[in-house]
């Protein structure tokens, strides 16, 4: 082997040996994004693991569906009996006595209104994303009373099909004290047996069974329905008899953490409900962050 060749060998060896830049991340077998006006979804093998929709005529963006990797769907979106309920998403219940939560069944208004004023989303090529929105509440025709900022980063599944979601949400009182409230819970005046609820939730879905309910503190099924707890979990079956789960965790740096949470087993449907004992009233110019960790597998 003369000299030029012994070089050209060594060279080909030292470039085969660099590791790949940013650029060149192996693609993940089977997933692509969709993407289109008002939604992003990341699909695996074209069925979607996970849809996130932000479109302004709607309001309230939410996340539908959430499915596991292979594409088995487990949220709900507006179901007959709340078609307010939309997969993953987040609502106050009553903002200064107005409610933001149930929705005229033949308008499909709220008595308050969410408003989506921007969206930024920005996919990477391990399949992850960044979803960034600017939220604005208002009662109809009037001045905005809470902005929310909202950031989702969303991990690409792993080799075990999980994925996670995290989510912050920073609100700001920008229209005058502003006072987060929910339906009254039993004991106390008007108090209903389906009240306190409020905030980040999610519906599952009608062909999904077989979910039981755990808590960080051991607690389970009904016996978490009110209960503080630093993460609750749902773990069943999808309508194919495969296993799967969601996990809902209440960051420390949370107001009330470890929270309370909702359960309506029956529906199925739950969330860390930080109002549920209380209402909270957020001063002018005063600002409230929530962040949360969704564990889908």
């Amino acid at each position: 082997m003369d000299d030029l060749t012994k070089i050209s060998a060594l060279i080909l060896t030292w470039l085969v040996a660099i590791p790949a830049a940013a650029g060149d991340v192996p693609k993940t077998p089977g997933l692509s994004w969709k993407k289109a006006e008002h939604s992003i979804a990341l699909l695996k093998d074209g069925k979607a693991v996970w849809q996130h929709n932000h479109d302004p005529d709607e309001g309230k963006p939410y996340i539908h569906p959430l499915a596991t990797s292979d594409g088995e769907v487990l949220t709900w979106l507006r179901p007959k009996d709340h078609p307010w309920h939309r997969g993953l998403w987040f609502s106050w219940k009553f903002i200064n006595g107005l409610n933001y939560w149930e929705e005229d069944r033949k308008t499909g208004l709220s008595e308050g209104r969410t408003k989506i004023k921007k969206a930024k989303i920005k996919t990477g090529e391990d399949y992850s994303a960044r979803i960034e929105l600017a939220v604005s509440y208002h009662p109809p025709g009037k001045d905005e009373v809470i902005s929310e900022k909202r950031v989702l980063n969303i991990t690409a599944p792993d080799d075990k099909g999980t994925c996670k979601i995290d989510w912050t949400s920073i609100f700001k009182a920008t229209g005058g004290d502003a006072t987060l409230g929910r339906t009254p819970i039993p004991g106390e005046k008007h108090g209903k047996s389906y009240g306190g609820y409020a905030g980040l939730s999610i519906r599952m879905a009608g062909e999904t069974r077989g979910w039981k309910y755990t808590d960080s503190e051991g607690r389970q099924g009904k016996d978490i329905h009110g209960k503080k707890a630093m993460w609750m979990k749902a773990a069943g079956n999808t309508p194919s008899g495969k296993e799967a789960g969601v996990t809902i965790e209440d960051q420390k740096s949370n107001l009330r953490h470890p929270t309370p949470w909702y359960l309506a087993a029956e529906m199925p449907y739950f969330g860390p409900a930080l109002l549920f004992n209380k209402p909270y009233t957020l001063k002018k110019g005063e600002s409230l962050t929530l962040k949360y960790r969704v564990t889908v597998r």
